[in-house]
């Protein structure tokens, strides 16, 4: 199963990054090993598009807007785990995920965590 997370830096010690359509890198997890690219998407329905491609089956997450969602949710190939909204590095991630301690994001409780995510964007 692939799984993709969005990362801060380009480590894998990295901090998860809080926003998925803007994270710098991503971590992509097969078979116990972990590879980092570069997002060279723009925007998160871009990064959606990006991992579809990459037949991804699973995405660790903190925060994303209402467009990303409904493209992946539409698509219906993805499964989005939130992981919190504590700063989490990616170990702990994973550690957490392979605990079955993540929650499926899901009509029933995304609302909450993306406008959370969309009250964020209209500060800026």
């Amino acid at each position: 199963m692939k799984i993709a997370i969005p990362l801060k830096l380009n480590k894998e010690n990295s901090a998860v990054a809080p926003l998925f359509g803007k994270a710098k890198w991503f971590a992509f997890v097969e078979d116990g090993n972990i590879t980092i690219e570069k997002n060279e998407a723009q925007g998160g329905s871009g990064v959606v598009q990006w991992l579809l491609k990459k037949g991804i089956k699973t995405l660790i997450m903190q925060k994303m807007s209402q467009p990303p969602y409904q493209m992946i949710k539409e698509e219906g190939s993805i499964t989005i785990l939130y992981v919190g909204s504590d700063r989490i590095e990616l170990p702990e991630a994973l550690k957490r995920y392979e605990a079955d301690e993540l929650i499926i994001l899901d009509d029933t409780n995304a609302k909450d965590i993306v406008k959370s995510h969309d009250r964020q964007h209209q500060k800026h």
